[in-house]
């Protein structure tokens, strides 16, 4: 639910509210000031028919004393009559005029005349308390319609002033990428706390580039400049291995092959680390269509004597297919996949390659039975081959993710599968 939404729901909700409020509040004041005002009226024709029997002795009431359609009735009863001398109240009677039970406000007091004492009772006619009600509804509800009208045309203007650029600048910031080192400019709405969030956040967007920037070029340097090192000490150890005293002498032979191994793996994750580097940064930005299944076989025809020395059985089903990506990195891609269903497999295992127009599956028999890490992180740790970077999956990983391509992996048993949707 959107915030407009929200504030919407909650105007509706408590308009409704207002209303039943409004309708029950303004029926009791109504008809507050309505009995208030038919009170006073009763009680002037009381003062007037006080004033009349004093002034002319009699109680022949005259018809001229109290307004239309009121009604004068009258009742002698005795000096031990527990009667008020004032009481008024609500009841219904049947109108002369329109035949039809109608609703009248009654005034009981009690006057003497003569030494004998009256009950006089007017009556007069009032408004029907349903017809009361119903008008207070209906002037609510057309309140309240003109209100929501109202609310529409306010969110109207909102939604078109204020959430169409927090939605623009929402957009910016969902499709913005730190990897393309771009800058981000948010369109300010007009509104003061709006504009210092797009302020904060485009100050901490520039931070964060420049962060970015910076640990980007460090370990693009570092990389560099550690390769013409690792370069000199792995031909100096390629002398020292061809030095026939060192042959003579097992033992320190025995060290410098591992140290030249530890180097020559230390290179390649120095390689594997540049070559992450430069996916990420976008510097395989030219692509074009690149037959996968083309690459499967070629690689397969390439390590052909690897799978053989390993007595591996390979199940081939592929069938063409195109993607749109730069070939490096198809190649890269392809290459990981097949090296690493190479290297971690068993002696006499499997290797089954299913590849049709929208998926690449590889399954292959692995000395793992388990493994709970995500091998996507960089130098995850398992039963790694000494010759390995770790960095293997985390490259297939980078690839995927940046040509649009979802990966996920599982173990079956015995077996480790790869699922590549293009």
């Amino acid at each position: 639910m959107t915030l407009i939404q929200l504030i919407r729901k909650y105007l509706v909700i408590s308009m409704l509210v207002v209303l039943v409020i409004g309708c029950i509040s303004h029926f009791l004041i109504f008809r507050f000031f309505i009995h208030y005002s038919n009170d006073q009226m009763l009680d002037d024709q009381r003062k007037k028919i006080e004033n009349f029997v004093a002034e002319h002795d009699t109680l022949s009431l005259a018809s001229t004393l109290v307004l239309k359609p009121a009604r004068i009735e009258q009742q002698k009863i005795s000096d031990t009559d527990p009667y008020p001398d004032k009481v008024y109240k609500d009841t219904v009677m049947l109108s002369e005029e329109t035949g039809l039970l109608t609703p009248y406000r009654q005034l009981y007091f009690t006057i003497s005349y003569k030494d004998e004492h009256y009950l006089i009772n007017i009556n007069q006619a009032t408004i029907v308390p349903n017809d009361l009600f119903y008008a207070i509804i209906s002037s609510l509800l057309i309140l309240i319609i003109l209100l929501l009208l109202f609310t529409y045309v306010i969110s109207f203007l909102l939604k078109r002033n204020i959430w169409n650029p927090l939605n623009k600048n929402l957009q910016k910031l969902h499709n913005y990428d730190l990897k393309a080192n771009t800058s981000l400019d948010l369109k300010d709405p007009g509104i003061k706390e709006f504009d210092e969030i797009n302020h904060v956040i485009m100050k901490m967007v520039q931070k964060i580039n420049e962060d970015y920037e910076n640990s980007r070029l460090f370990a693009e340097d570092t990389s560099h400049e550690m390769q013409t090192p690792l370069a000199v000490i792995k031909s100096k150890f390629d002398l020292l291995i061809q030095n026939n005293s060192m042959q003579n002498d097992e033992k320190q032979s025995q060290t410098i092959q591992a140290i030249s191994r530890a180097v020559n793996r230390l290179s390649r994750l120095n390689k594997s680390l540049l070559l992450i580097n430069k996916i990420n940064n976008n510097q395989f930005d030219i692509k074009k269509d690149v037959s996968i299944d083309i690459l499967i076989n070629d690689y397969l025809a390439d390590m052909e004597e690897l799978t053989e020395a390993k007595n591996l059985t390979v199940t081939v089903k592929t069938e063409p297919c195109t993607v749109y990506i730069n070939p490096t990195l198809a190649e890269i891609l392809i290459s990981n996949l097949l090296s690493n269903a190479i290297r971690h497999n068993i002696t006499g295992g499997n290797i089954s390659i299913e590849l049709n127009s929208s998926r690449l599956i590889i399954v292959n028999t692995s000395a793992t039975k388990d493994n709970s890490e995500n091998l996507f992180n960089r130098m995850t740790k398992g039963n790694q081959l000494n010759d390995s970077s770790g960095l293997g999956l985390n490259i297939v990983k980078s690839i995927c993710d940046k040509n649009g391509l979802s990966i996920r992996y599982l173990y079956i048993e015995d077996k480790f599968e790869i699922d590549i949707l293009f």
